[in-house]
């Protein structure tokens, strides 16, 4: 009985406290990062998110030890210009989808520590308003063509 209880307490642990269990219910398709030339600092990641949940789902940055910030970042127009601004979170809702592309929503990568090369991958933690953390691996595209 002893060893039952165990059993189903760490069952119980495993769902409620894993790191990845944020992600379980998120699908990421079509993700990449921008390579970027030489003396570059900055880059952007790109990609579809989808809440396959009833609850929402709250990303409020992310952290690599291989860039100094990575933030999240919205284009909008402003007086007829294109500004670039930083956003606190973004809230995926329940069973919806949210579009991270070049010139709208993305997450942005901030004092690289190494060059981003077509064709490489980079890792990366997303970090959940709710603590929790998801490492992503997302192939490495060029910017004219990803």
């Amino acid at each position: 009985m002893k060893m039952k209880r165990c059993f189903i307490l760490s069952i119980f642990c495993c769902y409620f406290f894993s790191p990845s269990l944020a992600m379980a219910d998120i699908e990421i398709k079509g993700g990449y990062l921008r390579a970027v030339p030489p003396g570059q600092m900055m880059s952007a990641a790109f990609m579809q998110l989808t809440n396959n949940t009833d609850r929402e789902i709250t990303i409020i940055g992310g952290s690599s030890p291989a860039v100094k910030a990575i933030e999240l970042h919205q284009h909008t127009m402003v007086d007829g210009v294109m500004k670039m601004r930083k956003i606190p979170s973004l809230s995926i809702q329940p069973a919806s989808t949210v579009t991270l592309k070049p010139g709208g929503l993305h997450i942005m990568f901030i004092g690289l520590k190494r060059l981003l090369n077509k064709g490489d991958n980079f890792s990366f933690d997303l970090i959940f308003k709710n603590g929790q953390s998801q490492t992503l691996t997302l192939p490495i595209k060029s910017i004219v063509n990803p």
